[in-house]
């Protein structure tokens, strides 16, 4: 395996594509892994394309999607706990000046 070095985006390597039964298998780095939080057993999405450089493979790490379902449950009570109620004052109506236009107020 090449060295690991520091590039403008991240970290580069050079390596060899190897064999592993009719598939081809890639060694990634550890200190690669690490810094992309992949470790063994690590769901990774792997993509292809091309650009003016030519063909490539993209190896990303699964990001978890957060949804309110897995969001913990709290009450009323608790999103409330510890507030207090304003005092009357900071209640009352905004004034916004006069009247401007044919608005009918009453």
């Amino acid at each position: 395996m090449g060295a690991i070095f520091e590039s403008s985006s991240g970290l580069a390597s050079t390596t060899s594509l190897c064999s592993w039964g009719t598939s081809r298998a890639v060694r990634i780095p550890k200190r690669m892994c690490d810094r992309t939080g992949i470790d063994i057993g690590s769901s990774i999405n792997i993509s292809t394309g091309a650009d003016a450089d030519g063909p490539y493979i993209t190896i990303r790490p699964v990001q978890e999607h957060r949804s309110y379902g897995a969001a913990p449950y709290k009450s009323a009570e608790d999103l409330f706990a510890g507030y207090s109620e304003p005092s009357r004052a900071a209640c009352g109506e905004f004034d916004w000046g006069a009247d401007v236009g044919a608005e009918v107020v009453e």
